[in-house]
């Protein structure tokens, strides 16, 4: 038996060399994620969105299985009563570019700004209680997050 604990960060290493694989379509086939900021296609197409490494999305995987991101988001990422879905291809706060995800994790959403009235708690900035994350800890958050909204 295969201990889920241990595959989600093989699992994250296989999405990411998938990602991998899209880049190496011609950029001119590629749409710009301005003139599709919902479509999973655009950012997953496009190197210079995934500025990160496999090591961030496995320690990304980690963070968000032991803080309070699972309990909100889901333990696969596809939302829960508290929290939207993070698989994509629609994102309710930013474009789901890496960048918009880092914002979105760094500063939160405050209660006033939840764009889907059936989530009706806030998410608190930079991983929130009981230690605020780091910069460093933010980013893998964010590449982990990336890599469940684009296959």
């Amino acid at each position: 038996m295969i201990n889920s604990r241990l595959a989600r960060p093989a699992l994250a290493l296989l999405a990411l060399a998938a990602l991998g694989a899209c880049s190496k379509k011609s950029a001119t086939t590629s749409p710009s994620p301005a003139s599709a900021p919902t479509s999973s296609a655009s950012p997953a197409n496009n190197a210079a969105a995934r500025p990160f490494t496999a090591a961030m999305v496995a320690e990304g995987d980690s963070i968000f299985h032991a803080r309070g991101c699972k309990n909100c988001h889901g333990p696969d990422g596809k939302g829960a009563t508290n929290g939207p879905n993070l698989t994509g291809p629609t994102w309710l706060h930013g474009d789901g570019t890496f960048n918009a995800l880092l914002n979105t994790i760094t500063n939160g959403v405050p209660a006033d700004q939840i764009k889907d009235p059936s989530h009706k708690v806030p998410m608190a900035g930079h991983g929130g209680r009981p230690t605020p994350l780091s910069d460093a800890q933010l980013r893998s958050v964010a590449a982990y997050v990336y890599t469940l909204g684009h296959h």
